[in-house]
Formats: C-alpha cells, structure tokens, sequence
C-alpha cells in the first residue's frame, strides 16, 4: 500500500507541473493547448543539451534552469509569430492550430536531435522505507514540484501581477477597460507557462527517457489531469493530477482475481492510460450532463 501512495504523489509531481501550464493558458486565452506538451519536450531537449554539450557541460539544476526560461522564452515567440493574430477565432480553431505548432516542433526535434532515445545521467541512490522502495531523484521531483506551485500561489495570490492575470481570466475584456495591460500580460503567461512546460517536461525525462515520441506518453494523463481538476482552475490540475495517478495506480496494484475467489490477477500496468480516457470520458458526460440539465 506505501508503495502504491509512493507512486503516485512521484507520477502526479511529473504530470501536475506541467498540467498547471495548460490550464494557465486555458484561463486566459479560453482554448486547449496542444503544443504545451511539446514546450515540455523542447524543455527536456534544452535541459539535455545544456547538461551535455561539450564545452559547456552544466550542473543539471542550472542547465534546468536555462532551459526553463528559452522554452519560455520560445513559447512568448510562438505566441507573436502564430497564436497573437488569431486571437478573435474559435476556441476549436485556436486547439486546431496549436495541434499544427505542436506537430511542427515535433518535427524540428526530430530533425535535430534523431528519434533515437536520450538518457540523463542522474545519480540516484535507493531508499528504502517500510514496505516502500523510492530513490533520491523521486524525492528531488516531487520538492521541485511543490516549491513551484507554493511559488507560483504566492506569485498569483501575493503580487500586484499576479492579481492581474487573475483579473484577466476572470474577465479579460473588463480587465483591460480598467487599465490592465492584457497583451503583456498574455506575454508574461506564455513564459511562465513554457517555463513550468520545460520543467515539467525535464523531470518526465529524468524518471524514464528522452525521444521526440515522449509527447505522446505525456498527453494523455496531462489533459485528463486538468479536465478532472477544470480547464481553467490552475491548481485544480494539481488536484487532477493526484486523482488520476492515485486512480491508476490503485486499480493496477488491487488484485481483481482474489477479490472474486480465483487466481491472483492485477489489470496490466501497460493499461494505466486507460484510466486516463475513462477518467476524461466521465467527467466529460457529467458536465455535459449538467449542462443539458441547465438547459
């Protein structure tokens, strides 16, 4: 059981930092963001680079530190490039589009760095306690995380910018008639969210491995986290995150052949993103439900 709990705050640490980015996006400018989950991969590439390239060589915290702020920095410039002059379209066409950025810098990478696996080499040491077995890098991502959200509350709760972006996603068109500077703001948000996307993305990379292909074992349990915590609740998607890993990991570690009297049986751990899509599928009939309700 200590394991399972283990597990799951390390894997909801991994998705939640990035999940935060998609659903600060989301608050403000009203659309799902694809090419969030590709702002992560460019952030562990970077992370990699910086902590391999010859010449260069930094610590692993700094070269993660410089990655977070290019990846922020590229995700400002996406915006003035694609995302700042289709500001009046549908939300559908502004998720249409974002998947087209997504699907581009899949490519770039793929071009740059090969579709050939990357590993960080990240010293960890084994703890054991009680009946649970974690390392020292589980523990690093799980801090890391928790000192990003408790900086990001006081940056949103805490400042007079903060406030602002939460003015913005509240009302963004009254914001600005008050004299809020809505198009820097939307700037300062890209960065910010490209920041916690390359962190985020570092971190996913640390614990298992580097690819091009990784988006696609991020996506999923990224967007079912902040579906389950609410598109535009920021640290609601931390919530989802901790529901959905708890969820995976519970119904993988409950052994479904004792409980009905029969052979030891547990659902196959390669079925876990399944979870991910029951989990989307439910909360999407409830709110569609309550809307028709409304109705």
């Amino acid at each position: 059981m200590l394991q399972v709990i283990v597990n799951s705050i390390v894997y909801a640490s991994e998705i939640a930092v990035i999940a935060v980015g998609v659903s600060l996006c989301y608050s403000i400018l009203r659309f799902a963001n694809f090419a969030h989950i590709q702002l992560a991969i460019v952030g562990g590439y970077l992370s990699y680079t910086f902590a391999t390239l010859p010449g260069l060589t930094l610590p692993l915290p700094l070269a993660v530190l410089l990655a977070a702020v290019a990846t922020g920095l590229i995700a400002v410039l996406i915006d003035v490039i694609v995302f700042s002059r289709i500001r009046d379209i549908s939300a559908e066409g502004k998720m249409i589009v974002s998947w087209g950025v997504a699907l581009f810098i899949r490519s770039v990478l793929a071009a740059i760095y090969g579709g050939s696996a990357r590993v960080f080499d990240v010293p960890a040491e084994v703890i054991v306690f009680e009946d649970a077995v974690f390392t020292t890098l589980d523990i690093t991502v799980v801090a890391t995380t928790l000192a990003l959200m408790i900086a990001l509350h006081v940056f949103l709760y805490r400042t007079r910018t903060g406030s602002a972006l939460r003015a913005l996603a509240s009302n963004y068109e009254l914001a600005v008639t008050r004299g809020i500077p809505g198009d820097r703001l939307i700037r300062l948000m890209w960065f910010l969210s490209g920041a916690l996307a390359a962190v985020g993305g570092s971190l996913f990379a640390m614990q298992t491995r580097l690819q091009p292909s990784l988006d696609l074992v991020i996506l999923l349990p990224v967007f079912a986290a902040v579906t389950i915590g609410g598109m535009s609740n920021v640290f609601g998607a931390v919530i989802g995150a901790l529901v959905l890993s708890f969820a995976q990991n519970f119904l993988i570690w409950i052994d479904f052949g004792s409980i009905f009297g029969g052979e030891p049986w547990h659902i196959p751990t390669q079925f876990r993103d399944y979870v991910a899509v029951l989990a989307l599928l439910i909360v999407l009939l409830m709110k569609s439900g309550r809307a028709g309700a409304k109705r």
